[in-house]
């Protein structure tokens, strides 16, 4: 079996709201839009949004695994917050894992992170081509 790009798929109540926090926030690339579905490309995944109708049984995801790599976690931070997201916590990188990461929640209540890899001069693992 092969898998393929990951695909993350968030529940929403408003999709237009959901839609424009993603797409704005992030700079991503919308690439299928329904009131039902909406899809976009970070990178080589897939953000999918689905909307949460009345009289479901599916619910939020509070985290849902999201977790976003930014060069600048206090700018991410402050573009989710002035796009009407809420920050939870903050955590700081240590010795043992060099990464910066917030937990903060979107327009419509699902949790994700922003990491950023804070690493200094060669231990910096981002700069290190994937092998196939």
């Amino acid at each position: 079996m092969n898998a393929g790009d990951p695909l993350f798929i968030l529940y929403v109540y408003d999709m237009n709201r959901a839609l424009s926090f993603y797409r704005d926030t992030f700079a991503l690339t919308v690439v299928q839009h329904t009131p039902g579905w909406s899809m976009l490309r970070c990178g080589g995944a897939t953000i999918a949004l689905h909307i949460l109708s009345e009289g479901s049984t599916e619910s939020l995801a509070t985290h849902a695994g999201l977790s976003l790599q930014v060069d600048d976690l206090d700018a991410g931070i402050n573009a989710v917050l002035a796009a009407g997201g809420e920050h939870i916590v903050t955590r700081e990188a240590t010795d043992f894992v060099p990464v910066r990461m917030c937990e903060l929640r979107d327009t419509e209540g699902n949790g994700f992170e922003l990491r950023q890899f804070v690493a200094k001069g060669s231990e910096d693992l981002t700069a290190i081509p994937v092998q196939s």
